[in-house]
């Protein structure tokens, strides 16, 4: 792939995130990695690409502000020219039983995984090349909710059917528009949980074991890909089978 492609990776300082950022530099791209408070961790991100040989630049956004958002793209097209790639990776957990969640903690919920996921991907509506690739990161919590996670879950469901619009309206430019249905991914959602808690989750797969971020990285590089000119406004299951 030619090195002249650029992607935007938000969130790209975690742990799905950061190795999303790394395969598409492998692949070639140049990498934005967009970062909310860690940026320790984001820099570091960047020097594993760039001891690696690959180009990636940090830049840190609220990524429920219009403005930074905006700011942001303008930022990647005066360091790089086009845009290519964007991934919506960005988001926080949380909730419990609806009858518990307090609406400053639902509000934060939205504020993040809803608006700010809408901003990212207006933002890249009209600043993606034509023939790009918009995709975001959901979780199978937006098709298969669990107790307790009602309130994160239509923050993702929200999304993913704002995606499916998208698909169609972007279409005509050759830009596709998918998400990633992330399950069970270790160390994310499992820090501090307990061994029995894991076991549980790892039965669910056919391959008896948690996903990793590497995991996830993986069927994102694909959707960036040239081979994934013909899959659009679809949901990917990345959970390792377990929703099967």
């Amino acid at each position: 792939m030619s090195s002249n492609r650029t992607a935007i990776v938000t969130g790209g300082s975690g742990g799905i995130g950061s190795e999303i950022c790394k395969r598409l530099a492998r692949d070639g791209y140049r990498v934005v990695v967009h970062y909310g408070n860690d940026r320790q961790a984001a820099e570091k991100v960047v020097q594993e690409i760039t001891d690696s040989g690959g180009i990636a630049i940090v830049r840190s956004a609220d990524i429920a502000d219009e403005d930074a958002v905006r700011n942001m793209f303008e930022f990647t097209s005066a360091e790089f020219g086009g845009l290519d790639v964007v991934v919506a990776n960005a988001g926080i957990g949380g909730g419990g039983p609806i009858e518990q969640v307090e609406l400053a903690d639902f509000t934060k919920l939205v504020a993040v995984n809803l608006v700010g996921a809408f901003l990212t991907l207006r933002e890249a509506a009209r600043r993606l090349s034509d023939g790009g690739r918009l995709i975001f990161v959901s979780s199978q919590l937006a098709e298969r909710p669990r107790t307790g996670t009602g309130a994160y879950s239509a923050t993702k469901a929200g999304i993913d059917a704002m995606l499916v619009s998208m698909s169609h309206e972007l279409g005509t430019r050759g830009i596709t528009v998918n998400s990633v249905r992330p399950g069970a991914t270790e160390p994310g959602m499992f820090a501090g949980s307990d061994e029995e808690r894991k076991e549980f989750f790892r039965n669910l797969s056919p391959f008896k074991r948690l996903g990793h971020p590497n995991d996830i990285a993986a069927v994102v590089s694909f959707l960036a890909s040239d081979d994934a000119a013909w899959v659009t406004g679809q949901h990917i299951r990345a959970d390792g089978g377990a929703s099967n």
